[in-house]
């Protein structure tokens, strides 16, 4: 029989592995009432489309080519929206150069055809879910036609004791 080497490692026995890290709190899920019954009713010529999962998601058609997008993000924690231009900008009307510059101008601040902007609604955080998403999307989403947005400003946070209020701007992107 072999004398046991003092520099050999100890044996250790396996420990089974667990599904998730223990600093993993528990996953929260919101129950959330069917999109169809949230989603906002727009005035004409804006069209509610039926979609495969009316629980989920909802879409918007307009004539000039407009969509508006919502759906609801896994476990319930956000409402995910955005709005994509239609395929063309409106003509540059006949005109003193003046007039056609504007209408230039007009077309370049706008959400070019085919982009995409998008807004998320944080469910958690909202006391009325079925205004806060009409506005969201009446105020937010539908002004983004004629006027490209270019920054969100962030909510205000509270200031901590003892230590300045700093407000900081998220920039949002156009996709």
């Amino acid at each position: 029989m072999t004398e046991p080497d003092p520099f050999d490692r100890p044996g250790t026995t396996p420990t089974p592995r667990r599904r998730r890290p223990a600093f993993a709190g528990p996953r929260d899920e919101i129950d959330l009432p069917p999109l169809d019954q949230l989603a906002p009713t727009l005035d004409p010529p804006w069209s509610k489309e039926d979609t495969d999962t009316p629980d989920r998601t909802a879409a918007y058609q307009h004539p000039d080519g407009h969509r508006i997008g919502l759906r609801v993000q896994s476990r319930g924690l956000a409402i995910q929206t955005w709005i994509t231009a239609g395929p063309e900008l409106p003509p540059i009307p006949d005109g003193t150069d003046i007039e056609q510059a504007e209408a230039q101008a007009a077309n370049d601040a706008r959400l070019q055809p085919g982009r995409t902007w998008h807004a998320v609604l944080t469910t958690r955080t909202s006391k009325a879910l079925a205004a806060d998403l009409a506005a969201l999307v009446r105020e937010r989403l539908l002004p983004a036609l004629t006027n490209k947005p270019r920054g969100m400003p962030a909510p205000a946070q509270p200031a901590r004791i003892g230590q300045p209020d700093t407000a900081s701007q998220k920039e949002g992107t156009q996709k």
